[in-house]
């Protein structure tokens, strides 16, 4: 088992810095790692004495931040502050005994037209731009190869199921097919695997599309899963408990890679059942998941933080 947690994002003067942890961001102002590394320093001390091993924690989310934009909408590269920031994130999680899970991209990010395209038919265009530089600098025999070391894993976007033809994507919202989806994420996995000792996953975010990203096209080393169970749609989705790793019969391990914090705080209009952290932990435990990781950390929106103990 992999003892994780999610630090999606930083709190920055009480509010949740979602999309600008890392360079600055489409309102030119700059709220990234570096510019409050105490508070970072000391959230990582935090998870280290919780014996966390690793942080997921979001990068480029919806394109807010960390990307150059020209005027014309078209992608540049890498925002100028965003190396600053990066290093400093893999040197606090360095210094902590912490290794990162970097999630690239949000599925919010598909809900612009032209960064949908980006990713759909122009993909080239982004790992050009955003992930071979990223690599150039912390990937093997790059010249920050060593706080690469402290990256574990690469987690290609979150919850595309969203997004997604065949899936769940909500409707009238224009949405990738399944084979744009499978290209982009196994694109940027072999560009990652080439270059990164790190592993590569995908944040799914419903348990019952499991066997999806066992598909070899997208090149994963392990399948994700959040669940969010409501107690009042119940057959929304596959229950987790009462379920083995392996029943899914897929090839590769299965993180529990979200999961509700608390029972005693949810957002409006959710009602979870009374699992707690520890329930999450056995069950990964005695039915062979590679793990369960809470969200959150910080209490970075309605579900909470992880209570303290």
């Amino acid at each position: 088992m992999i003892a994780g947690i999610n630090y999606p994002w930083c709190v920055v003067n009480g509010r949740p810095n979602y999309g600008c942890d890392f360079g600055r961001n489409i309102w030119d102002s700059h709220t990234g790692v570096s510019t409050h590394l105490d508070d970072v320093r000391a959230d990582f001390a935090g998870m280290a004495a919780m014996g966390v091993e690793v942080a997921r924690w979001f990068v480029f989310t919806d394109g807010r931040g960390g990307v150059r934009w020209a005027r014309d909408r078209r992608l540049e590269g890498l925002d100028e502050m965003f190396f600053t920031d990066m290093d400093a994130a893999l040197g606090c999680a360095r210094e902590a005994g912490v290794r990162l899970c970097l999630v690239l991209f949000d599925y919010a990010w598909m809900h612009d037209p032209l960064r949908r395209a980006l990713a759909a038919r122009h993909r080239t265009e982004v790992m050009d731009a955003l992930i071979e530089p990223l690599l150039d600098a912390y990937g093997t025999g790059g010249p920050r190869a060593d706080l690469g070391r402290a990256i574990h894993s690469f987690d290609v976007i979150n919850e595309p199921d969203w997004v997604t033809a065949g899936l769940e994507p909500p409707l009238g919202r224009e949405t990738l097919t399944l084979d744009e989806l499978r290209a982009f994420v196994g694109g940027v996995a072999a560009r990652i695997h080439q270059r990164s000792e790190a592993l590569v996953t995908l944040g799914g975010g419903r348990v019952r599309f499991a066997a999806e990203w066992d598909h070899p096209d997208y090149g994963l080393d392990f399948i994700q899963v959040h669940s969010y169970p409501d107690v009042r749609y119940q057959d929304r989705d596959v229950s987790l408990f009462g379920r083995t790793a392996a029943s899914f019969g897929v090839s590769k391990p299965i993180l529990i890679g979200e999961h509700p914090a608390s029972p005693r705080q949810h957002p409006a209009g959710h009602l979870p059942p009374a699992y707690w952290v520890a329930d999450y932990q056995a069950l990964a435990r005695n039915a062979g998941y590679l793990g369960a990781w809470p969200w959150s950390f910080k209490g970075v929106d309605g579900f909470g933080a992880v209570p303290a103990t």
